[in-house]
């Protein structure tokens, strides 16, 4: 009899935790009633993110005689966030060009963005000494990050607002706990560190069953918080 891998994810959990998360694009195209080729123009226009999820399943047959394959079947999962920015793109696009909804809507990211940076007061320590030119890069590569999917598959709503709070936690956790290389943490910096875990888990997603172990919620929050012992998660 053929049996299971010892600890391999469970498949249907992932099926299950994919499913109830995020929209197949057979899902969306119907919902926001675009067409396959409209959608995929506003993915190579920079105006969308790409798919959080792919998931391929290939078909064998195999005898004594002869193995046979069939090419694989593809599913693409996109954050249920994908129905509002459709929507929106769809209305955009009715007065604006794909290349202007672009930088349109690059521009509104960063503003959300930068705004949420200032609230966290991020240039007092994780950005400090950043200029005008370094800010601009950083900005940048966190709008292509949300363009190839990264936060739909990170956040639990992938908002400009949310990605700031989950990478500026993040890093203040890091700093905080010298990358996780501190044995042990002042009065001062348990307080600090009780005080920051419940933002970063509250912005950051669950993540499926077979990435979880490779994810910054393993390593940054369930890592952490069994290393000093906090209480309360």
């Amino acid at each position: 009899m053929l049996k299971r891998p010892p600890n391999l994810p469970d498949k249907q959990a992932t099926e299950q935790y994919v499913q109830q998360h995020y929209c197949t694009l057979d899902y969306l195209l119907k919902t926001c009633g675009v067409t396959e080729t409209e959608f995929f123009a506003y993915i190579d226009a920079g105006c969308l993110p790409q798919h959080s999820y792919q998931w391929q399943q290939k078909t064998t047959f195999s005898s004594f005689l002869a193995v046979q394959d069939w090419p694989s079947q593809t599913v693409l999962y996109y954050h249920p966030r994908h129905i509002l920015l459709l929507h929106d793109l769809v209305a955009l696009h009715r007065y604006m060009s794909l290349e202007d909804m672009a930088k349109t809507l690059c521009a509104d990211f960063k503003m959300h963005y930068l705004a949420k940076l200032k609230e966290l007061d991020a240039f007092s320590d994780v950005l400090q000494g950043y200029d005008d030119a370094k800010l601009e890069a950083f900005l940048d590569k966190e709008w292509q990050n949300y363009l190839q999917g990264l936060y739909g598959l990170c956040t639990k709503d992938p908002t400009a607002e949310n990605i700031a709070i989950k990478e500026i936690t993040m890093a203040r956790i890091r700093l905080l706990t010298a990358e996780g290389t501190k044995a042990v943490l002042t009065d001062e910096e348990q307080l600090r560190l009780k005080a920051l875990l419940p933002i970063f888990d509250q912005v950051l997603a669950p993540f499926a069953p077979y990435e979880l172990s490779h994810s910054s919620r393993q390593k940054w929050l369930n890592a952490i918080v069994a290393k000093y012992k906090i209480e309360g998660f």
